[in-house]
């Protein structure tokens, strides 16, 4: 139930959000804070998150969990000690998604951040663009750099991911 009204926000586009968030942040004083966008655009991928991690979850194989429970295992050490190991493809999943929704932002950057120091590169390479006669080498050679982190994560981040599908397979 939860994971599908999780799965249900997503129904709702991120643009119809910007001004409730621009109204929340404003009456708590985070505007031209950083802070105003993470949690805005942590609030964006939450229920992502519930939705794959409730999905994996429930892939995990119930012997799993009886087996910690016959060896002795505390609720909590089951938690920690079969669940979290599984559950880290997942984990390094939602984290990449994450990072990856909020490294594209625009549209949150562009209200909850007017203070040219506080912008984030989405909104720097806007200002290339404000002329007729655009730097494109310029424009160009930015976005080269801007893409690079995001394609460093996801190489850093695919052995695991792979590896880690397999992890708590059982042998029928």
């Amino acid at each position: 139930m939860i994971s599908n009204l999780a799965l249900l926000t997503y129904l709702i586009p991120m643009a119809f959000l910007a001004i409730p968030f621009y109204r929340v942040m404003s009456q708590y004083r985070l505007l031209n804070t950083r802070t105003a966008l993470i949690l805005a655009m942590s609030t964006l991928a939450i229920p992502h998150a519930i939705w794959v991690l409730r999905q994996y979850a429930e892939s995990v194989p119930v012997e799993v969990e009886e087996a910690a429970k016959v060896d002795g295992a505390s609720p909590w050490q089951i938690f920690w000690i079969v669940y979290i190991p599984l559950l880290c493809p997942a984990l390094i999943a939602i984290g990449t998604y994450a990072l990856l929704l909020a490294w594209n932002e625009y549209l949150y950057a562009f209200l909850l951040l007017s203070n040219a120091q506080q912008h984030t590169i989405p909104l720097t390479m806007d200002y290339f663009l404000i002329t007729d006669d655009s730097p494109w080498p310029l424009l160009m050679a930015t976005a080269i750099i801007y893409a690079l982190p995001p394609v460093a994560l996801y190489e850093a981040v695919r052995k695991y991911m792979v590896t880690g599908l397999t992890a708590g397979a059982t042998e029928s």
